[in-house]
Parts: structure tokens; C-alpha cells; sequence
């Protein structure tokens, strides 16, 4: 659940920066009081430095990700200009957060392979059908049944826009027939249409 964006980039870098010190700081303190070691012997006890840090780490990693407000706002006109569709903010900023968490190399991968991504998460797909309304439905299905190209034009000028490599990579022509297939398995599990 997205609890607040941070509205400048700069201020989301340097509270990541402050979460991510103080956080190993008081980690380190509670760690070492809990089991009971001097702070002195920090050296001896690495294995619980590095948990800390790590722990500070993904803290500050939820700190900054709160400050990606800006790129959700380029990404989320660049989508409403592009399909005519209204998309929220917050919205834009979990659907930019879970293609941050596709690492390149596996879309590559679905690429080189073919791979049928909608087969995977079919059910799910089918369960969040019965969540949407008609009009949804009919938004959805006027997007997937736009050209292939025009898409990959989507793709491309939101990677201009959120300079996320992942978008870049679809955007590549080598990713035609992969989208194209699995529009087609989309517009199968919604809306009952045969592929072929």
C-alpha cells in the first residue's frame, strides 16, 4: 500500500541517504544489546553488522521508492495521452515499482523463448476479471487490440519517460511476437476469443 509519495526527488534521495545510516546505527545497537555484546567487538561479530546493514538497506530502498512520485507522474500522462485512458497516480507507481522488480535478463529471456506469460497467471487473471466492471473490460479491450507497433511506440516513449530498461527491451522489435502472443492469450482468458 502506497502511504504517501515523496513529491521531490531530492528529498526522497537524502531521507533514503538518513534512513539508511541511522537504521544500521539502531539496528547495530539493538542487536548487539539483545545478545548482549559490547559495541567494542563490533569486528568479532560481522555476520550481525551485515544483517543490520541489510535490514537498513531495504528500509531505505521502501524510503526512496516512496520518492519515484515524479516518474509515475511522466509515466501516468505518457500512458493517458498515448490510449486515452485515466490512470492514478498511485496506481502508476506500483505498476512502474513491479516492472522495477522484472530484471532485464528474465524478459530477454521470454523473448528469446516465446514464453506464454498469461498461461502462467491465468487464474489469477480469471479472479480479477470478476473485479472489473464493464467499462474496465471494454477499456481493456479497446488497449490489447491496438497494433503491436503502436504499443511498442507506448514502450518506447516510457522508457524516454522512466528510463526503466525493461520498457526499452519490449520496446525492441525482436519483442513483437511475444507481446502479440500474449495479447492474444489475454484477450482468450477475458473475453473467451479464440487466438487463431
Amino acid at each position: 500500500m502506497v502511504y504517501g509519495l515523496i513529491e521531490n526527488k531530492t528529498t526522497a534521495i537524502i531521507m533514503a541517504v538518513l534512513t539508511f545510516i541511522l537504521g544500521t546505527a539502531l539496528f547495530i545497537g539493538i542487536i548487539f544489546y539483545f545478545a548482549e555484546y559490547s559495541i567494542s567487538s563490533i569486528s568479532e561479530h560481522q555476520l550481525y553488522v551485515f544483517s543490520a546493514v541489510l535490514i537498513a538497506a531495504v528500509l531505505a530502498s521502501m524510503v526512496y521508492g516512496r520518492g519515484s512520485n515524479e516518474r509515475a507522474v511522466k509515466a501516468k500522462r505518457c500512458v493517458e495521452e498515448s490510449l486515452g485512458v485515466q490512470v492514478k497516480t498511485k496506481d502508476m507507481w506500483r505498476i512502474l515499482r513491479g516492472v522495477e522488480q522484472l530484471p532485464p535478463f528474465v524478459i530477454n529471456d521470454y523473448i528469446d523463448q516465446n514464453i506464454n506469460g498469461v498461461e502462467a497467471y491465468e487464474e489469477g487473471i480469471k479472479e480479477f476479471k470478476n473485479k472489473l466492471s464493464d467499462e474496465n473490460l471494454a477499456e481493456i479491450k479497446r488497449i490489447i487490440n491496438k497494433p503491436v507497433p503502436e504499443l511498442q511506440n507506448l514502450l518506447s516513449e516510457l522508457y524516454l519517460e522512466t528510463d526503466l530498461k525493461q520498457f526499452k527491451i519490449l520496446a525492441d522489435p525482436s519483442a513483437e511476437d511475444l507481446i502479440r502472443l500474449n495479447l492474444q492469450e489475454l484477450k482468450r482468458v477475458l473475453f473467451k476469443e479464440d487466438p487463431n
